[in-house]
């Protein structure tokens, strides 16, 4: 039985869900869940649980009703659904606050959902590290400048606020100072969020493998036959050479002059 208090994200509750609803009934699926919820299609459900769209208000009284939540969890499921949706500090402090005095257990210090949006969205993480450039300017409009992702001012201010709340920078006069390493997942644990957060990076690559000149970057790729008993060793080879080349080569606070993205992508092309 999964339980709504252990989830910081909506969407994956009602992932969750389909699947433990799947395995007691083999007959339901997307489209029945859909059209249980009175649904037109269920391509809309299937953004919402793949997080690439929220969750519409007017889904959630027939989602907690579906879902056969008491009054309680019904609550704290559209505070979630609520502080998913908000914009502003504002609004999310006040989701939070709620989310807070529902919740059964104490959220940790380091606040749950904003720390979950941290670990899980590669902008902050880049902006986080970007705070270590030499030439950083703690000011939204430098920072829009030199990003090479599109952000608005006001996106560009609540991601840095969200980043002294969470302790992951400080301020120290006009500079900001990183407190956290670098966050690393767990090795070989299937996760939805994971697999979004790659995607994500991977799609950062695709944008500017064109944009970028030839001695900015390096892109690389080769297909090679191997023997399935030697993936352990290779991935292990893989991440050793990433640590090494961090540990080896990664600029000293404030010493920095580009904030670069490393990815490695390794897969089968055949089955």
């Amino acid at each position: 039985m999964i339980n709504i208090y252990d989830y910081v994200e909506p969407s994956q509750f009602l992932k969750d869900h389909l699947k433990n609803k799947k395995k007691l009934n083999s007959a339901f699926s997307l489209r029945s869940w859909a059209k249980l919820l009175g649904m037109k299609s269920h391509g809309p459900l299937h953004a919402i649980l793949n997080q690439q769209r929220g969750i519409p208000k007017k889904l959630v009284p027939p989602l907690i009703q579906s879902l056969k939540l008491n009054k309680k969890d019904a609550k704290y499921f559209e505070a979630l659904v609520d502080f998913q949706r908000s914009k502003t500090i504002e609004e999310k402090d006040f989701y939070r606050e709620r989310l807070e005095k529902l919740s059964p257990t104490p959220l940790r210090e380091l606040n749950d959902l904003e720390a979950y949006k941290y670990i899980t969205d590669p902008v902050q993480i880049v902006l986080a590290e970007m705070t270590q450039l030499k030439n950083f300017q703690n000011n939204p409009a430098w920072i829009k400048k030199h990003f090479r992702l599109s952000l608005n001012l006001r996106d560009i201010e609540i991601i840095i606020e969200r980043l002294l709340k969470l302790g992951v920078v400080e301020e120290h006069g006009d500079k900001l100072l990183k407190r956290v390493e670098h966050i690393y997942t767990k090795f070989d644990v299937l996760s939805d969020t994971i697999q979004n957060y790659h995607k994500i990076c991977s799609q950062m690559a695709i944008d500017e493998i064109s944009k970028q000149d030839l001695l900015e970057r390096e892109f690389n790729a080769i297909a090679f036959n191997i023997k399935k008993k030697d993936l352990p060793k290779m991935k292990e080879a893989m991440r050793d050479f990433i640590n090494q080349l961090v540990e080896e080569y990664e600029a000293p606070s404030h010493k920095g002059d580009e904030t670069y993205q490393l990815n490695l992508q390794f897969f089968s092309l055949t089955k």
